[in-house]
């Protein structure tokens, strides 16, 4: 009887302990993105180029290097020198806590690459959280009342947090297609080998 007691009184405490976490948590501080922020953007100069030799590596390195979900390449003009591709990354994490929260987190994006002669302007737009689908589940907690599925969706980026996540991993992006503009003109990259994760910009 008393062993019996005991259980309950310590499953009532953790009860209580994990009840007080989901308030915190739920009582975080919620920092919107700042107006006129929502996009990321970067513009790349290459003395020398042209846009059609620009436009040819751009969209080279591109599909080489972007994974996407669906189709990366949605839009491809080169007389317009224009490019619009899709794709994703992992979540870029600063820190153990953050890695472990949003472990297989990927954040979607458009990315779009205007070209002129000497230089590409690239935009990242429509930016999303995709939140990877888990099941939860407590062992020492009676199911009906925890054992859930969460995520598989995708949420817009207005937290300032998630916002300033992106732009690092995104400007990874500009930097690694940037190094490559400016790497040997004309030259043909190898493609990416089976297996090789997205990029992530992910930082420890």
């Amino acid at each position: 009887m008393c062993g019996a007691l005991a259980d309950s009184g310590v499953m009532t405490m953790r009860i209580l302990i994990i009840s007080l976490v989901l308030l915190i948590s739920g009582c975080a501080v919620y920092k919107p993105v700042p107006t006129g922020l929502a996009n990321i953007g970067k513009d790349i100069d290459l003395p020398g180029m042209t846009r059609e030799e620009i436009y040819v590596k751009s969209r080279e390195w591109i599909e080489r290097h972007l994974y996407s979900k669906g189709q990366i390449i949605e839009v491809a003009d080169k007389n317009a020198g224009l490019i619009v591709a899709n794709g994703f990354i992992g979540y870029p994490t600063t820190g153990k806590l953050e890695e472990m929260d949003k472990v297989q987190y990927t954040i979607s994006f458009t990315m779009q690459a205007d070209i002129r002669d000497q230089k590409v302007a690239i935009l990242f737009r429509d930016l999303m959280i995709d939140v990877p689908k888990s099941y939860f589940r407590h062992h020492r907690i009676p199911a009906w009342m925890f054992d859930e599925y969460y995520g598989g969706y995708s949420v817009p980026v207005t937290e300032k947090g998630d916002y300033e996540a992106a732009r690092r991993g995104l400007l990874e992006i500009v930097g690694r297609l940037e190094a490559y503009l400016k790497r040997n003109p004309g030259a043909v990259s190898s493609p990416r080998p089976a297996g090789v994760p997205p990029l992530s910009g992910r930082r420890a």
